[in-house]
């Protein structure tokens, strides 16, 4: 009876361990979900701005040359753009938005545009003689030619 007795503490505690790291693993997947939604919101709260930055900047072939002078309203469209791209990554980098949502709505989009621009980025941070201009979208574009290469190997049938 006595090693009864010892043995009703450990599993008690061994119970009460499995039923905290259910919990721990629930709240963390509640978490994941709440990101995620929230991630889905900012986006679609954001897009109607997204789509008219966006295609104001491809559909001037000249968009790129106008928007090097400081003054022009094609800068402040795309100063504009890159803002909100900033903002975005930074909220992506610190995992308060969600990396693989903004990944498979909107990043060939920002990745197009990193690319497209990325002179005129150069250009700003040595105009503003400012190295981190642009730091996060710098680490989120990376992040995200990351998944989508690992998407596309996934995708590739196996020779």
């Amino acid at each position: 009876m006595n090693a009864l007795l010892a043995i009703v503490p450990a599993v008690t505690l061994l119970v009460a361990v499995a039923g905290l790291a259910r919990l721990i693993r629930e709240t963390q997947e509640e978490n994941q979900r709440q990101r995620q939604r929230a991630t889905v919101n900012y986006i679609t709260s954001t897009i109607q701005r997204q789509h008219e930055l966006y295609s104001a900047m491809h559909q001037d072939t000249s968009f790129a040359a106008k928007a090097s002078v400081v003054a022009s309203a094609e800068f402040h469209q795309l100063t504009s753009y890159f803002g909100y791209l900033e903002y975005l990554a930074a909220a992506v980098n610190m995992r308060i938005f969600d990396g693989e949502v903004v990944s498979r709505t909107i990043g060939s989009r920002i990745i197009r545009a990193y690319e497209t621009f990325r002179e005129w980025m150069e250009t700003e941070r040595r105009r503003l003689n400012n190295n981190t201009v642009y730091e996060e979208l710098d680490i989120l574009v990376a992040d995200l030619r990351e998944r989508r290469d690992q998407r596309n190997a996934v995708q590739k049938p196996a020779e």
